[in-house]
């Protein structure tokens, strides 16, 4: 791993690892991943990164299985891999990059590695809420001490987590009720756009 991260700038490392809680591993074990074909579909994307874009025209993002397409401000599109998972009843999703298109939320895993959103579903519209980064980096939080991490070029604002999946599924679910674990101020949300589903039906899971 030491060897991955000398070869990425630290300008480019700095930028990316701003808001983003990055891991080596993916964030849950095989067996806690579900398969949500409901959310398979076109979706608008009103808000990115905390931010209203409800007014702006961007191309649908699409999510067909494990494969989540984005379209940025600027209409670049970018491919993800995504898998959804529970623990104790809250779904997640473990995100990480497939293609080598670059727009802005490619550059969120560029490096390339694992990042996590709690998910939330209810009715026609679908929220991704980040782990939150200043709660992670927080002096003398004792709780993110039990997960393994590297800091890059002795910086402790720029980690790379290497916890195991097993490790990370105990971290979250002996923190899931901590306000302070998901910054919903640079939530993601976006809703289903109907004409788009065919086969598919509208979500019904909702998490609150």
């Amino acid at each position: 791993m030491r060897n991955l991260l000398k070869v990425i700038p630290l300008g480019l490392l700095a930028i990316v690892a701003g808001c983003t809680i990055y891991s080596i591993n993916p964030f849950c074990s095989k067996d806690k991943i579900v398969a949500l074909k409901e959310v398979n579909g076109s979706w608008k994307l009103n808000v990115t990164a905390g931010e209203d874009i409800s007014n702006k025209d961007i191309t649908p993002w699409e999510i067909m299985d494990n494969t989540l397409i984005t379209y940025d401000r600027n209409d670049k599109k970018s491919d993800f891999n995504i898998v959804f998972f529970k623990l104790k009843d809250q779904l997640f999703a473990d995100v990480i990059g497939k293609s080598a298109q670059n727009n802005e939320y490619w550059n969120m895993t560029v490096l390339p590695m694992h990042i996590l959103f709690k998910v939330e579903i209810s009715g026609e519209r679908l929220t991704f809420i980040p782990l939150n980064l200043a709660w992670f980096n927080k002096a003398g939080n004792e709780k993110v001490k039990a997960l393994k991490c590297a800091a890059y070029e002795g910086n402790n604002q720029m980690k790379i987590y290497t916890s195991s999946p097993e490790e990370w599924e105990s971290f979250l679910e002996k923190n899931l009720s901590n306000p302070e674990l998901f910054n919903d101020k640079q939530k993601f949300v976006l809703r289903i756009i109907a004409a788009a589903l065919s086969e598919n039906t509208v979500p019904e899971v909702t998490n609150k």
